[in-house]
């Protein structure tokens, strides 16, 4: 048994493509490029800004730096806007803090936008740890984060469960040698060749995790 669960949290814990797609439209109508689909957006909404300047763009000349200050700038000021927690983790974190689990929240996604997200959810102050990807670690797929919250928490890798949506989850909990849990509901792609990520288990709903950890 996993004495911590650590999650993913964009596409694990946390539905945020409606307004990375809202954000992606209003910085392209500025450019007057046509908007991308939510669905166009959900199969990218893992991968980070980039991957939605790059779906909306094509394959115009960027200045990514700039074009990312944009985005994030708009983002601010649309993260609560469709904010939504997928079914069922609400009843999950319930369960691990009623049956004394810990766990924390490992994202690449900056902080300022994460806890934002966690205090509407009055979330903030139950997770033991968060680490975001503007914390000065290596972003997955590189091990650090998943690393450094094991050694903050007082665990060894052998001792965490990370769950999470994406190729880099996977990778980055192996390279960590942690058990590794593909969340299947999350923002996976059709071409996604999941059979090869190696996970050591598969879910299809965040509740489908309380068998793992009993």
């Amino acid at each position: 048994m996993a004495k911590v669960v650590l999650f993913d949290f964009d596409g694990t814990l946390a539905d945020t493509a409606p307004d990375l797609v809202l954000t992606t439209n209003e910085l392209l109508a500025s450019y007057d490029l046509p908007p991308i689909s939510l669905e166009a957006g959900r199969k990218v909404a893992s991968d980070g800004t980039r991957a939605f300047l790059n779906l909306g763009f094509k394959n115009k000349s960027l200045n990514l730096d700039n074009l990312t200050n944009q985005f994030l700038r708009i983002y601010q000021k649309n993260i609560l806007n469709q904010p939504m927690l997928f079914e069922g983790v609400i009843e999950l974190i319930d369960y691990l803090d009623k049956n004394n689990v810990r766990w924390g929240i490992v994202t690449n996604k900056p902080r300022i936008f994460t806890e934002c997200i966690l205090n509407y959810y009055n979330l903030k102050k139950r997770y033991t740890l968060l680490l975001c990807g503007d914390d000065g670690f290596r972003p997955k797929p590189a091990p650090d984060l998943l690393l450094e919250a094991c050694r903050l928490l007082k665990i060894t890798p052998l001792e965490a469960m990370y769950v999470g949506d994406g190729q880099r989850d996977i990778e980055s909990a192996k390279s960590a040698k942690i058990l590794s849990v593909l969340a299947c509901y999350g923002y996976l792609k059709m071409s996604d060749r999941i059979d090869e990520w190696n996970a050591d288990y598969l879910i299809n709903s965040p509740l489908e995790l309380i068998d793992l950890i009993d």
